[in-house]
């Protein structure tokens, strides 16, 4: 498949990042340890929009103009979008949270922290939270189904596991990760990921494959793999249709799947071989934007 890729674009200072597309696609949006927040208008743009929220930001999401981030306060914070108004705090932690999400309506943001907990919390009133408790370690990364239904949370005690939101009860476990102390010594972030619409798939980084789950019988129905990968996969976004899975690797690669068909048909590699740490799928789902342990941003036509 024919690809178009453009250099690669400083965008804050070295460390973990993180990206995300507003809802129309017109903006990319980005974050990093310099704790600053970037509002792109495309990867040419010579003056992103810069807003500050705290020392650093792990992890970044928007939605219904809502731009919520994970801040080295332990807070979740919410800023409005585009103007970057400072709009409240979602939620508290008693130390870092490593990752947001929102739901598919952008009702609900779900965050994981470093003090093994995941909460769920309601945006017009976040008074209204689930605490789900059952992690060892600290998580790593948190996916809400698009039923909202479930939430997959991936943790450093080497487990996913699959959690009612309703009743706050575990329904699904799996120990298929590499266990460690901490985020920073982990081997991947393990940016687990939701089939859009149907929700039938949970895409799970393992290792230097992907593994499919089945939401209607929690096995494991189908593994994604390429020669090309050498190094662990840290990150897998899904295409909007549901039809293309993309992943991001500690050693840089960039790799598309047809996921029915199990056919890598898209591979790249990043510019300078550095870790892919965030990704994004363009809403119209014709371009993936991704982010680096260097501080960088790219973007590829697919």
């Amino acid at each position: 498949m024919p690809c178009e890729r453009k250099p690669m674009r400083y965008g804050h200072s070295e460390g973990h990042t993180d990206v995300c597309f507003d809802d129309e696609g017109k903006c990319i949006v980005t974050c990093g340890s310099d704790g600053d927040v970037r509002i792109w208008e495309s990867l040419d743009d010579d003056d992103p929009k810069s807003i500050n929220v705290g020392e650093k930001v792990y992890s970044v999401a928007l939605k219904n103009e809502k731009l919520v981030t994970a801040v080295s306060n332990n807070t979740v914070q919410i800023h409005t979008f585009p103007e970057g108004d400072p709009d409240g705090i979602l939620t508290r932690f008693t130390t870092n949270a490593n990752h947001v999400t929102f739901n598919s309506s952008g009702s609900r943001v779900a965050a994981g922290s470093s003090d093994f907990i995941v909460k769920i919390v309601e945006v017009v009133d976040s008074s209204q939270q689930k605490t789900l408790r059952g992690h060892d370690a600290p998580v790593l990364s948190v996916a809400l189904d698009p039923s909202d239904e479930f939430l997959a949370s991936s943790s450093c005690d080497g487990s996913v596991t699959v959690w009612s939101i309703e009743s706050q009860t575990q329904v699904a476990q799996w120990k298929i990760l590499q266990k460690s102390s901490d985020v920073s010594n982990a081997k991947s972030l393990c940016r687990l990921a939701w089939q859009p619409r149907s929700g039938k798939l949970l895409a799970i980084p393992v290792d230097l494959t992907i593994q499919l789950y089945d939401r209607n019988t929690w096995t494991h129905v189908s593994t994604l793999s390429d020669d090309l990968i050498s190094q662990v996969v840290n990150v897998v976004v899904w295409s909007p249709c549901g039809k293309f899975l993309a992943a991001g690797t500690i050693g840089g690669n960039l790799l598309v799947w047809d996921v029915e068909a199990k056919l890598c048909i898209e591979r790249q590699k990043h510019e300078k071989g550095f870790t892919v740490c965030g990704m994004a799928w363009h809403p119209s789902g014709g371009r993936i934007a991704y982010t680096d342990t260097e501080g960088c941003l790219g973007s590829s036509v697919i």
